[in-house]
């Protein structure tokens, strides 16, 4: 969908959006469309317009005016109404449009929530367009013919400005832009069917990305990886047929060749079967996007490459160990002692606790090779989590205030849910082997926190570390107006762009 700039109330479309707050009148949320197009107050639809949540009323004027229609969607009471709201209510109604044939789209900024919100024009600018690109992801590649509700294609979105359009403005949907394409991205990737998306595939994605935006991309094999000693790596690609990667990208901007990175590190399961500890074949199906992480870090990149303004942001590694979870004659058993890249040893207890080997070796090449102003994991890893904080947030973990606080905030600006989680030494002793170091699967209870003890365990003292769990965030069990096809949610995609964002304006 291209995005367009109309000023001066010259403005043209299938149907022009306005967001009204229960109780509103849409003369007052849209004075100057109220003013240029005087049809709208004789239209009889405008008793219908109450401004409930979710409510959708068209109104209708001469077919052959600049501007024939207009879409009144409901915010809600003005009491309950945050900047995810605002979202869901935009992307709900451009969805609305599209089902109804509309292909132009006007939105005037007038009607946007500025004061209602407290913030800038320019943010929800650019979160109008991300929501509005968001709202209209669809699935159809892999059907021979898309189904009748995916037609019409939405041709443009107008922002519409009373005076000449601001640069500020331009700008801000620029971003809001690149962010809906890394998250779109992103979904696409946990979408996509195991025998496409591949290790390989995440492989040739990074390599696609390096290419067309001048990042670093580096890919190590089963050799480099076994080499290394990566053996908690090894102990769970070694029973596929598909190899296992490490994928490195690196964004960095001139001048800051010694400037330690941002590392984020995402888990690249495309295939969880649960190995010899075998998965229940109810819902397995959906194990194609246990490489959540991973899709967040490559959309991460699709964002610092497009957005305009990746000189500004600091250095920035992503890290993505890939690989398959399947049972063979070659596959690690219960039971089986590995010694990962940190020097310690696990035995290995339950074959489907795998993200967390993958991410321990990951994370400890992360540290051998740089040393990290800011260490990232992101993984569906737990069903812990998921009974802990159900569908919609994720768990946060980390030793440092700060950073809690800074990913919560950042969290709070990209619509992603967060809430922090313990790490507490005591539940450590549910980690003891009789045999090794360490196994990797403990007690179901406080399962999230055992999982990111485990990974601590395997980094040095100090190192400003978070772990993120989106088992549930990750995943969108149903459809809604910001995420239309159930699957992969891009979730991590806009909060990591925030944070380095965070991080640039921390350095200048």
């Amino acid at each position: 969908m291209e995005i367009l700039f109309q000023d001066n109330g010259e403005w043209r479309a299938d149907c022009a959006l306005v967001l009204l707050p229960e109780g509103g009148a849409v003369r007052d949320a849209a004075p100057f469309l109220w003013e240029s197009f005087p049809w709208i107050g004789l239209s009889p639809a405008l008793r219908d317009c109450s401004g409930r949540k979710a409510e959708l009323s068209l109104l209708y004027g001469h077919p052959e005016l600049p501007l024939p229609r207009v879409l009144v969607a409901g915010l809600g009471k003005p009491a309950d109404f945050t900047l995810n709201a605002f979202r869901s209510a935009l992307a709900g109604a451009v969805a609305a449009c599209r089902a109804r044939g509309f292909t132009a789209l006007a939105l005037p900024v007038e009607t946007l929530p500025v004061a209602a919100l407290k913030l800038p024009l320019e943010t929800l600018i650019r979160e109008s367009v991300c929501a509005a690109l968001c709202g209209l992801y669809r699935l159809d590649r892999y059907r021979s013919e898309p189904p009748e509700e995916f037609s019409p294609q939405m041709a443009s979105l107008a922002l519409c400005f009373s005076a000449r359009v601001p640069d500020a403005a331009r700008q801000a949907a620029r971003e809001g832009r690149s962010e809906a394409e890394g998250v779109l991205l992103a979904r696409d990737l946990a979408n996509g069917p195991a025998n496409i998306v591949t290790p390989a595939a995440l492989a040739e994605e990074a390599g696609r990305l390096a290419a067309r935006c001048g990042f670093t991309s580096t890919v190590l094999g089963p050799r480099e990886i076994r080499a290394l000693g990566m053996g908690a790596f090894w102990a769970v690609a070694r029973g596929s047929g598909e190899k296992p990667r490490l994928i490195i990208l690196e964004h960095c901007p001139e001048g800051r060749e010694g400037e330690d990175p941002l590392i984020f590190v995402g888990k690249g399961i495309t295939f969880d079967s649960g190995g010899i500890s075998l998965k229940p074949a109810e819902g397995m199906q959906r194990m194609k996007s246990d490489m959540v992480g991973a899709a967040a870090v490559l959309g991460l990149f699709q964002v610092i490459g497009s957005c305009g303004d990746a000189g500004n942001l600091p250095r920035i590694i992503g890290i993505i160990p890939a690989a398959e979870n399947m049972p063979d004659g070659g596959a690690t058993r219960p039971g089986d002692i590995v010694t990962a890249l940190s020097g310690k040893t696990v035995e290995i207890v339950n074959t489907d606790a795998e993200g967390r080997l993958i991410l321990c070796d990951a994370l400890a090449y992360a540290l051998r090779r740089w040393k990290p102003r800011l260490l990232v994991d992101i993984a569906t890893l737990t069903g812990a989590c998921v009974v802990a904080l159900g569908r919609e947030a994720g768990g946060l973990f980390t030793g440092d205030p700060a950073l809690r606080d800074c990913f919560l905030e950042s969290a709070e600006a990209s619509g992603d849910l967060l809430w922090p989680l313990p790490l507490w030494k005591e539940y450590e002793a549910d980690l003891k082997s009789d045999s090794a170091d360490m196994v990797n699967s403990a007690s179901r209870e406080g399962g999230a926190v055992l999982a990111a003890l485990f990974l601590r365990r395997h980094l040095e003292p100090g190192v400003p570390w978070v772990h993120l769990d989106v088992a549930g965030s990750g995943h969108v069990r149903k459809a809604t107006p910001l995420n239309p096809v159930p699957g992969g949610s891009g979730v991590g995609v806009r909060l990591f762009y925030a944070v380095a964002r965070r991080f640039a304006l921390k350095a200048s």
